[in-house]
């Protein structure tokens, strides 16, 4: 009773809400449409972007998990663009999870499986994926097709002078896989924030440790929020996940806090755990009612429950 009430609170109190108003229908962009050499996982992004809003001058690029393309990430992608941001959903190449590392003997394989995702650089023998179609490209293609496309929209603050991405200017989010590849982005650049829902989970299981890539990166660690169910045990459970969380250094803002009983600003922490409904649950779903479309859990006139921590992860002052 006093979980539920305290949520409600949260929603009334807190979320900025698209509740209400007139959905923020997405932009539908094919990834080949940016760039012709872009020849593998060709379904369309999604761009999510409202007129008439404060813009923020800060693009939220959403990362979906292993499987997913840009049809994902819809809620939050609609309340970050009330919220002034621009927004995408990302089609990558997602088939091959990043758990195919939990055994190997190569200590940089987790790192090494991500780079060739993000970056196309040829890195490991366990898939192939070439500079066109890798995450990085990707984006870089899309956000210079949009700013062709609708020159006083604002696309253009997300490029450097020399047509490059202008990092410090990007929000990185991402569901399980994608909620690994953006923390990885933020070690080897410097970005604005960096959301992580039932993330990040390299975990070396042959080992016992969480992967050796974790450790500080160019990106600030006031600016990294993680959002995770105690119940999911998808590529590592809940303990294995708060050891991942300890050796990326987000213990030093606070421990885990429960947004089932804790009401925004959550005592400023960046480790956020839910428990939702607090009865057994499996841990698929668990691993995909944080932040999923159609699964995420709602409140009085559907509001989604976890909005406040969604609004809470996009809008806090570091």
């Amino acid at each position: 009773m006093m979980r539920t009430l305290l949520i409600r609170l949260s929603i009334l109190l807190f979320a900025v809400s698209v509740h209400g108003q007139a959905a923020i229908e997405p932009l539908i962009v094919m990834p080949s449409e940016t760039d012709k050499a872009i020849d593998t996982f060709d379904t369309p992004h999604r761009v999510y972007f409202k007129k008439g809003v404060k813009p923020r001058r800060q693009l939220v690029v959403f990362l979906p998990g292993t499987g997913g393309d840009g049809r994902g990430g819809r809620l939050i992608s609609q309340l970050a663009a009330g919220l002034g941001y621009h927004a995408v959903s990302l089609t990558y190449p997602s088939s091959v999870p990043a758990a195919i590392c939990q055994r190997e003997s190569d200590d940089n394989c987790f790192e090494n499986f991500r780079l060739e995702i993000i970056t196309g650089e040829d890195k490991t023998g366990l898939l192939s994926i070439n500079r066109a179609n890798s995450i990085e490209n990707r984006l870089l293609k899309l956000i210079s097709y949009l700013h062709k496309k609708d020159p006083a929209a604002g696309w253009n603050d997300f490029l450097t002078r020399d047509n490059e991405l202008n990092w410090e200017r990007l929000v990185l989010t991402g569901q399980s896989q994608g909620g690994g590849h953006a923390p990885l982005m933020a070690k080897y650049h410097k970005v604005a924030r960096v959301i992580m829902y039932s993330s990040p989970k390299d975990y070396d299981v042959a080992k016992g440790r969480p992967a050796k890539w974790y450790a500080k990166g160019k990106t600030p660690l006031d600016r990294f929020f993680s959002f995770n169910h105690m119940q999911d045990k998808q590529g590592c459970d809940y303990t294995q996940q708060l050891e991942v969380l300890r050796t990326m250094g987000s213990y030093q803002f606070g421990g885990p806090v429960n947004v089932d009983t804790t009401r925004p600003p959550y005592s400023n922490s960046r480790i956020l755990v839910t428990n939702h409904p607090g009865t057994a649950i499996s841990s698929a779903e668990a691993h995909t009612m944080i932040m999923g479309d159609g699964r995420t859990p709602t409140g009085p006139g559907r509001v989604p429950l976890f909005e406040p921590v969604w609004t809470y992860m996009l809008t806090k002052d570091r």
